[in-house]
């Protein structure tokens, strides 16, 4: 899945950098999650996808002040 979010995502193993974004294409906080493998991981993973929604929305400013677990 692809997302606009903090880079701490791919630092706590969440997902890693697009692609494009390494290639310098698009925004560097591009990040593709992982799918989740559990019912815990789904519930976190639910989580970064809302944080994203709400960032591209306009709903927050700052994505880097939402706790993504580890």
């Amino acid at each position: 899945m692809h997302l606009i979010l903090p880079l701490e995502l791919v630092s706590k193993g969440w997902g890693e950098p697009h692609p494009m974004a390494e290639a310098g294409y698009i925004p560097a906080n591009a990040v593709m999650a992982y799918a989740p493998r559990d019912i815990a991981e789904i519930d976190i993973l639910l989580g970064i996808l809302r944080t994203s929604w709400d960032f591209a929305c306009g709903h927050i400013n700052l994505p880097s002040t939402i706790v993504i677990h580890e």
